[in-house]
């Protein structure tokens, strides 16, 4: 550990310790794996992102890749939404647009990711995906590209590498969540320009699929605020890190997985919008070539609408199992999407009690009808 004195964030001051950044870039072949673009789109590319002619260029897949497969048998996972807006009161929309909370608002009490996972586990689910930077910019784990993370708050403790420890340890697979498109921090406070947004988000983005070992899915979020050619340079980082890796970008509400908003991606993520009756066909057209794209909806354990229900807030109240989680279950994995469960984490930095008992009741009730 060294103590460096960086540039602060949302009023954060004085030396953090930093553990020691690594990046290993693993851009071999990967053969069998991962389709690679036509010659127009590799030219195309490189005028958007910069990159020299030859260098390798990574596109999604046009056939069910052993990643893909794997993903797809997976079929349900727990969302983890936990960042410093889960310290701070207010409706999600008026945070964004208010002052900046410091770094050391971010205060759990009790932090037990252990137990988050465990409670997954015990719900039936088989992957996870964790908020590793919200929408205000925070990091949970010790960035080298900012103090508005982790190393700047009272825990003492990389949430990110506990979570991927966790997770490998209970037998889920790992994702992690990364807002491209929205940053309070860094975009408005720190005034970041488009160039410099981005090449900071590459940065942690790199480092996150540098330190952790492999990521089953890596969640992009906001995505309508990112300019195309920003986007295909963050998708050829991830693919050059982690070719296995499978990109999801968030398509928002009302996305029903029949139409590609932004490309490249691996899955289409649906935000509390099922498959359509006939159920999601992955294989997709775009400029004429098809490819095998599956789909995957999230949506909350706790009663919400639009932007509630995301992150804990006092009060909180589960959905019920039979009447809400279950038939969501059912009609997401039978109509062929993968379904993403939300699970706030509360102040403690636990999920909550009635939470955790609700989702032990909806492993019960997968586990009756996969019996039946």
């Amino acid at each position: 550990m060294t103590s460096k004195h960086r540039p602060t964030v949302g009023g954060e001051q004085g030396a953090m310790t930093r553990r020691k950044f690594v990046v290993a870039v693993t851009s071999g072949a990967v053969a069998g794996r991962l389709s690679r673009g036509s010659a127009s789109d590799r030219s195309q590319a490189d005028k958007q992102t910069g990159k020299r002619s030859g260098e390798r260029h990574f596109a999604p897949a046009t056939e069910r890749t052993p990643a893909i497969a794997r993903y797809q048998r997976l079929r349900f996972g727990m969302f983890i939404h936990f960042t410093i807006k889960t310290f701070v009161d207010g409706p999600f929309w008026d945070v964004m647009r208010g002052p900046l909370a410091p770094a050391d608002r971010f205060a759990p009490s009790k932090l037990d990711v252990d137990q988050w996972i465990r409670t997954a586990r015990a719900a039936g689910m088989r992957y996870a995906v964790l908020t590793a930077k919200h929408y205000l910019g925070f990091a949970l784990w010790d960035s080298r590209c900012t103090d508005y993370d982790i190393g700047a708050s009272p825990v003492s403790v990389d949430i990110v590498e506990r979570f991927v420890t966790a997770c490998r340890k209970y037998g889920l697979a790992p994702g992690l969540y990364y807002a491209l498109g929205a940053d309070v921090a860094h975009r408005r406070d720190k005034k970041m320009n488009e160039a410099e947004y981005f090449d900071h988000a590459r940065k942690q983005i790199t480092e996150l699929l540098s330190n952790y070992g492999p990521v089953l899915v890596m969640w992009f979020d906001a995505m309508g605020k990112v300019p195309p050619e920003r986007w295909r340079g963050i998708y050829e980082t991830v693919k050059s890190l982690q070719p296995d890796c499978l990109v999801v970008t968030n398509h928002g509400h009302g996305s029903n997985g029949t139409r590609i908003r932004f490309w490249p991606t691996d899955v289409i993520g649906a935000e509390r919008t099922l498959p359509p009756p006939e159920g999601h066909d992955p294989w997709m057209s775009h400029k004429g070539k098809k490819y095998y794209i599956p789909m995957e909806t999230c949506d909350t354990s706790a009663v919400g609408t639009f932007s509630k229900g995301w992150f804990w807030e006092p009060g909180e109240q589960m959905k019920e199992v039979q009447r809400e989680l279950l038939p969501l279950y059912r009609r997401t994995t039978e109509r062929h999407a993968n379904l993403l469960l939300n699970v706030a984490i509360d102040r403690e930095g636990r999920v909550p009690a009635a939470a955790a008992q609700r989702l032990a009741e909806l492993g019960q009730a997968i586990q009756g009808i996969s019996n039946a």
